[in-house]
């Protein structure tokens, strides 16, 4: 009874002229700690909004990075709290692991199913570039909209089916080749 209405209210904000207000909320809080990603709001907009799906990927975009930049800064502070806890010489090793594998961990988080926010918070805990975090993630993370908003527009109730089927393929094996192909290109010796 639960999913059901939600999925009637969903589905009414999809259709209501407020659509594109309530996405950027999703997408901002959901960055930060709300636990529903913001596809399972860009993609009923898309549906019911064919005609705007670049407006509609663009901003769930956007404010999933602005979100993702908040939890950054929320890990970046947390870090003087909290290191007087932990073994220096251990947060030391993470930070500089993270510094050196920090760009790969973005990349996946924005475009897998991994949650963003943590990788959000985690990058400003390690205080990994803030330049280099908000480069990727909207890379990533616009790809991800991009792509869904994509197949929804061009296929409708079968791209609903695609994704259902393909998620594997599309948010896991396909950003780890890409990751993979990166490393082989850049990092392997």
């Amino acid at each position: 009874m639960v999913w059901k209405n939600l999925h009637i209210y969903v589905e009414k904000k999809s259709k209501s002229k407020y659509s594109q207000y309530f996405l950027s909320i999703v997408a901002f809080i959901e960055s930060i700690f709300f636990p529903i990603p913001p596809d399972l709001i860009l993609i009923p907009i898309v549906y019911f909004n064919p005609n705007k799906f670049l407006v509609t990927a663009l901003n769930c975009t956007i404010f999933s990075v602005i979100g993702g930049a908040f939890g950054y800064f929320i890990g970046y502070f947390i870090f003087d709290t909290v290191q007087s806890y932990f073994d220096i010489s251990k947060q030391t090793e993470f930070i500089n692991f993270y510094n050196d594998w920090g760009i790969f961990a973005v990349f996946l988080g924005g475009f897998t199913p991994i949650p963003y926010k943590i990788i959000a918070l985690t990058c400003g805990y390690s205080q990994f570039n803030f330049i280099y975090f908000i480069f990727l993630s909207v890379l990533s993370r616009g790809l991800r909209f991009f792509i869904i908003a994509l197949i929804i527009k061009q296929f409708g109730d079968i791209g609903i089916q695609i994704l259902k089927r393909n998620k594997l393929l599309i948010f896991v094996l396909i950003p780890i080749g890409i990751v993979f192909l990166i490393y082989l290109l850049f990092y392997h010796d």
